[in-house]
């Protein structure tokens, strides 16, 4: 029997709109993170890797909702922490956790 994905991340959008001024045209929105999915079983780790500004930090802020994603799913044994609200979330985020590696340590 297959158990189901602790974490789930389905079609992940992150969109910055970025900022008009008077007099000049609207520009397109930066697509920071566009379509990201994958699934994490208990007991796995994952590891996003890329070069620098490809969205890492991003998908991961999103996830945790530090950031607002623009469009996807994000599931958590199976609830769907996008419709959750704000006091909903803070106590989700108690079981979840970004660790960013430092570069210069061995």
């Amino acid at each position: 029997m297959n158990a189901p994905p602790l974490l789930e991340v389905s079609k992940l959008r992150k969109h910055f709109i970025s900022p008009r001024h008077w007099f000049s045209p609207a520009k397109p929105p930066i697509q920071a993170v566009d379509g990201v999915s994958f699934t994490l079983a208990r007991g796995e780790t994952l590891s996003l890797v890329g070069e620098s500004g490809c969205g890492k930090t991003t998908t991961a802020k999103s996830v945790l909702r530090l950031i607002e994603p623009t469009s996807g799913s994000v599931k958590l044994d199976g609830e769907e922490l996008l419709t959750l609200d704000a006091n909903q979330m803070r106590l989700r985020r108690r079981h979840m956790q970004i660790i960013f590696q430092d570069p210069m340590r061995p």
